[in-house]
């Protein structure tokens, strides 16, 4: 019988697959309870459950266990972390799994373009570096003031990231946070040599030690600005920049790292922003002067912000200095968020999966009938609208930021009247 050939089983895989990885060992203690394939966003596109996953690797089968690339399915989400009685770091392991794929010479064409592209201009599309920053032409402004936007010296940095400083579709949100920052005359500036956070290196399986580059040229790039706070629009550079790097270098950043949502919502930022939009009827609200009927919005938590980091209340708090509007909040949501298909480049490997898991997303915020679905990652954004559009829902798709501050432009208008 198969079952009974030496040959299926290899007794040092998962040693292989545990080398320097503090953790991997724990999935000895795995009760096969099925808590990880129940809380897989992505477990319908696999070939092999999580938790038979799991089995085989425990058993050594080896050749089972990286055939069925069940582990390129995974959206490194991290529920299945956050729910596991062990504690076992699932997350981790699939990516380990494609370490071991790309270690015996095994390649994912998208991956591979992507990591090629990224050796080639710092940036996971291949464009030339100088387009990096070509969003800011939608913003009108002048030859000087664009210039002012990359100051020698400054207190803070906004680290835009790839997707939304190179993707059309996700554009508006570095727009609209930069437009806020101005208006709110914040000491900021931009990076002139930023390039990834290089997620994309270590999600493809090349190992986190291969992420070393983009650290040190981020790192020192920011500190060239002697600035005290990097602020970030994408949720996966602030793990990197929280959890990956000082990991790599050995120690704590030379500065503090926060998600828009943190800096905005600072009492005294807050104030602030309240006070760029004071409509004619109401208070100090941000986007006052809404009446009638409010209208309904709901919040998408990013996996890697709100889950990993534990950053939720900070995205409410700025909905609820809005008025006119009526927040609900999404069955799955906080720290038990469903994924929206988006992440661990799940994209690139297989785009059908990824379209199914934001459809069902969407349907979650039709569920609660609201008119925006909101979230604050960019690429939650890219994947929830074009889940939108294809599914025909009759939803908006926005990042918080925009809707922030269209909010507060409307406002202005009504102000003017």
């Amino acid at each position: 019988m198969d079952a009974m050939n030496p040959g299926l089983f290899n007794f040092d895989f998962l040693d292989a697959i545990s080398d320097d990885k503090d953790g991997n060992e724990k999935i000895m203690t795995c009760v096969q309870c099925g808590s990880c394939a129940a809380s897989c966003v992505a477990a319908e596109g696999m070939a092999i459950s999580p938790r038979k996953l799991w089995r085989g690797l425990r058993m050594g089968m080896e050749t089972r266990t990286m055939d069925s690339m069940s582990y390129w399915n995974c959206t490194t989400c991290g529920l299945c972390d956050k729910r596991c009685p062990r504690g076992i770091p699932m997350s981790q392991i699939m990516l380990s799994l494609r370490e071991k794929y790309d270690q015996n010479g095994g390649a994912i064409s998208g991956v591979e373009q992507t990591l090629e592209n990224l050796k080639k201009s710092g940036n996971i599309t291949g464009d030339d570096p100088e387009n990096r920053f070509l969003w800011l032409d939608n913003l009108s402004l002048s030859g000087s003031d664009r210039r002012k936007l990359f100051r020698e010296r400054a207190k803070v940095v906004y680290f835009t990231g790839c997707v939304s400083a190179l993707f059309p579709q996700v554009g508006g949100i570095a727009q609209s946070l930069t437009k806020l920052l101005l208006r709110i005359e914040a000491d900021f500036s931009l990076l002139e040599d930023e390039i990834c956070c290089g997620y994309p290196v270590m999600a493809g399986g090349k190992g986190v030690e291969n992420v070393e580059y983009y650290a040190m040229r981020d790192i020192s790039a920011i500190e060239s600005k002697a600035a005290g706070i990097v602020i970030v629009s994408c949720p996966t550079c602030y793990f990197m920049f929280t959890k990956v790097y000082p990991k790599l270098i050995g120690g704590p950043l030379p500065f503090e790292v926060r998600h828009y949502s943190e800096y905005l919502a600072e009492p005294d930022t807050l104030e602030k922003i309240r006070g760029l939009a004071r409509g004619k009827t109401h208070g100090p609200g941000l986007g006052s002067g809404f009446e009638g009927n409010k209208t309904v919005v709901t919040y998408h938590d990013p996996c890697d912000l709100g889950r990993k980091l534990q950053i939720t209340r900070p995205p409410r708090t700025l909905l609820e200095n809005l008025e006119g509007v009526d927040f609900r909040e999404l069955r799955f949501s906080g720290e038990e968020s469903k994924c929206c298909g988006g992440g661990g480049n799940l994209e690139m490997v297989n785009p059908g999966l990824s379209q199914s898991i934001a459809a069902k997303r969407i349907n979650d915020a039709l569920e609660v009938k609201a008119e925006y679905l909101l979230s604050s990652c960019q690429q939650c954004k890219r994947t929830l609208q074009n889940a939108a559009r294809k599914t025909r829902a009759r939803i908006k798709v926005m990042d918080l930021i925009e809707f922030l501050v269209t909010r507060a432009e409307e406002a202005d208008k009504e102000a003017a009247v």
